[in-house]
């Protein structure tokens, strides 16, 4: 059976993995206009595999010319969590009619994340099943051999004013008030944040080798204000790192199954970094015993054929 793939400006390397996959044939759009213009040229498909809700446009427009199909969407962004003006928590209400809209035409919906079942819970109640991403470098990570006997915490992440959905501006705050500790960050973007850093800060923007960071942090950290599937957070566990996070990360649920007191409720700075210090504090002996759990139980987890095949079945259980 025929399927489509349709994204927006840049699709994400794993749904772009996923649709291969499914041996779906791969549309670009970028705009409104684009998606309709798409939706009247390329032949009529019976399954849409839709990454970014303005790709909706496009399978939504076929059904409005009277052709039929099943309308998958895979959940990797914020549409349904996130409390910012980008999704359905904007002030426009135009905007939030549209993206209702767009999840009533979803026939089923693909997650990163147990925690966001339930976000999706809240706008449908179609077929919705939970596959993570793959982690791509993931036999270098579990070449490295993690220190347990430091303070220095790691986050890779790219800037997005003005949301910022990853927190990284108040993950900087928190840091500053834990002069103890020091915080490497890396990601596109963050560079202008320095600013805003104490000396214990870190802030390198992008790097090529990223494996000399990992093998140097006993800790990852991330404070997202919303992140579905932060693969990040995958990555530390294959690595050995030590997670830290809070409950608006997906994969928090991992993370709490082995610890649950590196799962953070969302709090000011001041009250977050007492949190981080009491969990500094943590006997070496701890320290390793938690960061060799992670890497064990990552071990058999994350990695792309593995994660293929299991997208292949969540695939089949979607549109069937």
């Amino acid at each position: 059976m025929k399927t489509a793939f349709i994204y927006k400006n840049t699709c994400h390397p794993v749904t772009q993995a996923y649709a291969h996959a499914i041996e779906a044939t791969p549309y670009k759009i970028i705009g409104v206009i684009d998606a309709i213009d798409k939706a009247i040229i390329i032949p009529s498909y019976n399954y849409y595999f839709i990454e970014s809700a303005m790709s909706m446009v496009v399978p939504i427009t076929k059904r409005i010319m009277g052709k039929k199909c099943k309308i998958i969407y895979r959940g990797n962004d914020g549409l349904f969590g996130e409390k910012t003006a980008a999704y359905l928590h904007s002030n426009n209400p135009i905007k939030r009619c549209f993206l209702k809209f767009f999840i009533y035409h979803m026939d089923g919906i693909s997650v990163e994340s147990e925690k966001q079942i339930n976000e999706v819970r809240e706008y449908t109640h179609v077929p919705v099943e939970v596959c993570e991403s793959f982690v791509k470098n993931k036999k270098q990570l579990e070449k490295i051999k993690p220190r347990v006997n430091t303070n220095t915490f790691l986050f890779i992440g790219e800037y997005r004013p003005p949301y910022d959905h990853k927190g990284i501006q108040f993950l900087i705050e928190v840091c500053n008030n834990i002069p103890e500790c020091k915080l490497i960050i890396i990601g596109k973007n963050t560079k202008q944040l320095e600013k805003y850093a104490k000396k214990n800060i870190t802030i390198l923007d992008y790097v090529d080798n990223m494996t000399v960071y990992w093998k140097q942090a006993t800790f990852y950290i991330h404070l997202p204000k919303y992140e579905a599937g932060p693969i990040t957070l995958l990555e530390a566990m294959i690595a050995g790192l030590i997670p830290i996070t809070n409950t608006n990360a997906g994969h928090a649920d991992i993370v709490k199954k082995i610890n649950k007191d590196l799962v953070l409720y969302p709090a000011t700075q001041e009250a977050t970094a007492r949190q981080i210090r009491d969990l500094i504090k943590m006997p070496i002996e701890k320290r390793k015993k938690i960061s060799e759990t992670f890497k064990k139980n990552a071990a058999f987890l994350y990695a792309e054929k593995e994660m293929t095949a299991k997208f292949q079945k969540t695939w089949n259980r979607l549109i069937t």
